[in-house]
């Protein structure tokens, strides 16, 4: 596009033609194939970027980047719309194969929900009883990850042993892991409460089920809360930085 029609591309987009200049310049786009391609390309860069999330993220970037390489004072500096529209069809086709070099989108809450759940090994205490049979069937399934298979000695050992804190915690680890959220929550709050060795770590696990579920205001509330002298405080902090929305 030659200098002249440049700049009145700008303005054309802009709107600050009058009506008579902007019939002059429609009359062109008919004509000048040129003239149109460069137009479509700038209209379809427009239109990607408003049907993405990161809508305004990326117009500001747009903008630093102008101001950064053609000293620009706006998203759009005079004599440099062919060189706008190049960087900006670069970005855009970033954008839309999802790499966000320049805006980078937060992990997802399953992803970080993988990232930041770390549950401690079961090893329950061995008593000579009949309790033993169900505590190693119970600690083999939980630290094979078989959640699932342990719910059931876990259950009956507590019925045996139902000051166990440990167990009982764990149990709760199981019904989050199998989806029973209601059930895990009530355990972790109860223990959060409580005095046990276990409640800054209750407290913790109330914000890991609140991610599992995908409550991010929840799970923030809870992170919030975590004070200083927890050993999770330093989780939380990371986490927060993290988390969608």
């Amino acid at each position: 596009m030659e200098p002249a029609w440049t700049e009145k591309a700008e303005r054309y987009l802009s709107g600050e033609m009058d009506a008579r200049e902007r019939a002059l310049f429609e009359a062109e786009l008919l004509v000048n194939e040129a003239l149109r391609h460069d137009l479509e390309l700038y209209k379809s860069i427009d239109k990607t970027m408003s049907s993405t999330a990161n809508e305004n993220e990326l117009r500001q970037t747009l903008k630093q980047m102008n101001e950064k390489y053609f000293a620009g004072t706006g998203i759009v500096k005079k004599g440099n719309f062919i060189k706008w529209m190049a960087a900006a069809a670069v970005l855009v086709v970033i954008l839309a194969a999802g790499y966000y070099y320049l805006l980078p989108s937060k992990p997802a809450a399953d992803k970080l929900y993988a990232q930041f759940a770390r549950h401690e090994s079961l090893n329950l205490l061995q008593r000579g009883n009949k309790t033993d049979s169900l505590a190693a069937t119970a600690a083999a399934a939980f630290n094979s990850k078989k959640y699932l298979v342990a719910l059931t000695p876990l259950q009956e050992y507590l019925k045996e042993q139902p000051d166990d804190i440990q167990a009982r915690f764990s149990l709760a680890v199981c019904y989050l892991e199998t989806g029973a959220h209601a059930d895990a929550e009530k355990i972790f709050s109860s223990v959060a409460s409580g005095p046990t060795a276990y409640a800054e770590t209750a407290k913790w696990y109330l914000a890991l089920t609140a991610l599992k579920k995908k409550d991010i205001p929840g799970c923030r509330k809870y992170l919030e809360n975590i004070p200083e002298t927890s050993p999770y405080f330093t989780k939380a902090k990371e986490l927060l930085v993290k988390l969608p929305g």
